[in-house]
């Protein structure tokens, strides 16, 4: 019998009623997969999440990260469907059309920033009971996004017609983008950007600022072409498998639950753009040149840039919800916190 799909939070007021005593307090562990590598800024940023975790239950919960993946990144959701592991960060892109409706905030000149839009994901998502549809097999536990991304390259390329002329390394959701302005592409995932980097199979790629830090491109992407706006973002998600989560007792969910959900987002968006900031800083101070996309150029890129929303609109239909009103209340629910 397929497991009812839930949402973390909805009972977190009656599981602090119950369970909060000395009776009920017992060390349990959460063992969580991770994939990007020793060097990515999430190492300290699952690290601080799960300090949360285990205040918001007392000492008693604990979670323990991967030191090494167990699998590549679009492994990672079945890792918990599966009861491999109890936690994984899931990149959802990663899995093309099981999340559409998940992946809205992607659409190109949508979130300006981790920081915004991680939370606004959480309460959107929730607002319209989205988790019903497309979380059937595991639970999702919080919604992060990335800062916006731009175009990290070997050399310089300033325009449309320049960057078509190379090969740029793409994955997950900036493959719609890449396929709106007809680029050149290389479908790879981002733990071999820089091995594709290095061995010249692409000249560049696409990122959040994080990345030149995270994956070490700051050796190899010396001149960065910021797009307005951002070209993109990509949403994250930490999910759990649900036998695990139920098995917890009453206090250690009820605190687990605490630090979860929007406190969770919050926290992982916060932490997303410092590291994006730091990466900025980094690539500045290398002597890197950073340049914007012009205003004129932009012009030319965002009526082929539609097309990505007008594919999302499609699986949106497709998955029987009403993409146009889900998408201006996200903008809008983007927009008032953005002020």
């Amino acid at each position: 019998m397929r497991r009812k799909t839930r949402l973390l939070g909805l009972a977190l007021s009656a599981l602090l009623a119950f369970g909060a005593g000395p009776a009920f307090a017992q060390k349990q562990t959460l063992k969580m997969a991770y994939w990007a590598g020793p060097s990515h800024h999430m190492v300290q940023t699952l690290e601080a999440w799960a300090k949360t975790v285990q205040e918001a239950s007392g000492g008693n919960l604990t979670i323990e990260v991967d030191k090494a993946p167990l699998s590549k990144p679009d492994g990672q959701y079945d890792i918990v469907k599966n009861g491999v592991r109890d936690l994984a960060w899931h990149v959802p892109g990663y899995t093309a059309g099981r999340f559409d409706l998940f992946q809205a905030p992607e659409l190109p000149f949508l979130c300006p920033s981790a920081t915004v839009c991680s939370p606004v994901l959480w309460r959107w998502y929730a607002k319209h009971g989205l988790a019903a549809k497309e979380f059937t097999d595991a639970t999702l536990v919080t919604t992060f996004t990335t800062g916006p991304f731009h175009i990290h390259l070997s050399k310089p390329a300033r325009t449309l017609e320049e960057i078509r002329a190379l090969k740029i390394r793409v994955a997950g959701a900036s493959v719609a983008v890449a396929k709106a302005l007809d680029w050149s592409v290389a479908t790879l995932p981002a733990t071999e950007a820089y091995e594709s980097l290095q061995r010249g199979v692409v000249d560049g790629t696409v990122f959040p600022w994080e990345a030149v830090n995270s994956f070490r491109l700051n050796e190899l992407a010396k001149f960065h072409l910021e797009v307005p706006g951002g070209l993109l973002t990509s949403t994250f998600m930490i999910v759990g498998n649900t036998k695990a989560i139920d098995n917890l007792t009453p206090a250690n969910k009820a605190g687990f639950l605490k630090a979860s959900g929007e406190a969770g987002s919050a926290l992982l968006g916060k932490y997303w753009d410092a590291a994006d900031e730091r990466g900025r800083a980094d690539a500045k101070q290398r002597g890197h040149t950073l340049e914007t996309l012009a205003a004129a150029e932009l012009d030319k890129w965002l009526p082929l840039l539609g097309a990505t929303t007008e594919e999302w609109l499609k699986r949106a239909k497709a998955k029987g919800v009403d993409g146009p009103a889900l998408l201006d209340d996200l903008k809008q629910m983007i927009k008032a916190v953005s002020k």
